[in-house]
C-alpha cells in the first residue's frame, strides 16, 4: 500500500480515538482515547481514560481498548492488530500492548513526562516484533490535551482564590 493511502487510512482511526480522547473529556477525564484494529480494517476494541471515575490506574485508554478487543475476539492476543491512541503510551500501556501481541502502535502526540516508546524500542528483544508510528494528527491531540490541563489549572487556581 503506498504511504500516502496508508497515511489517510491511519489518520481516520486516529480520528476514531479522538472521539474516544472527547468522551473522556465529556466526563471530565484526561482527554485520551484508544482504538484497536484487527486485520481486516475492524474496529474490536474501544477506550478512554477513566482513571479520576474509576480511582484506579488501570484505567487508560490503551488497558480498555485491549481488553474490549480480547472480549470481541475471545482471545488475549491481538496477533497482527494495531492500536491507535492519542497520546504516547506509557511504561505500564506499552507492556500490555507487546503482551497482547498486537504488531503496530500509532500514536498522535509524544508525552514527555509517561512516553515509553522510544526507551521500549530500545529493547533489541522487542524492537523488531513492534513497528512504531507517531505524529498522526499530533497537533489536534496535543490541543485537546492542552486545552483540558489550562482548563483544570484556571479550575484549581479559582477554587484557590476563592478559598482564600
Amino acid at each position: 500500500m503506498n504511504k500516502d493511502v496508508m497515511r489517510d487510512i491511519h489518520e481516520a482511526f486516529m480520528g476514531k480515538a479522538l472521539k474516544q480522547a472527547h468522551v473522556a473529556l465529556s466526563h471530565q477525564e484526561v482527554p485520551i482515547g484508544a482504538v484497536v484494529v484487527a486485520k481486516d480494517g475492524t474496529i474490536i476494541g474501544r477506550g478512554y481514560n477513566r482513571m479520576e471515575t474509576s480511582k484506579c490506574q488501570l484505567a487508560h485508554a490503551e488497558a480498555r481498548a485491549i481488553a474490549q478487543a480480547c472480549k470481541k475476539i475471545g482471545d488475549w492476543r491481538l496477533n497482527g492488530c494495531t492500536i491507535y491512541v492519542t497520546l504516547e503510551p506509557c511504561l505500564m500501556c506499552i507492556g500490555l500492548i507487546q503482551l497482547s501481541r498486537v504488531e503496530k502502535i500509532v500514536y498522535g502526540a509524544p508525552s514527555p513526562l509517561f512516553g515509553s516508546v522510544l526507551s521500549f524500542m530500545a529493547l533489541p528483544t522487542y524492537a523488531k516484533q513492534l513497528r512504531i508510528e507517531c505524529g498522526i494528527r499530533e497537533q489536534e491531540c496535543v490541543t485537546l490535551l492542552q486545552s483540558f490541563f489550562k482548563r483544570v489549572r484556571k479550575d484549581r487556581k479559582d477554587r484557590d482564590e476563592r478559598q482564600s
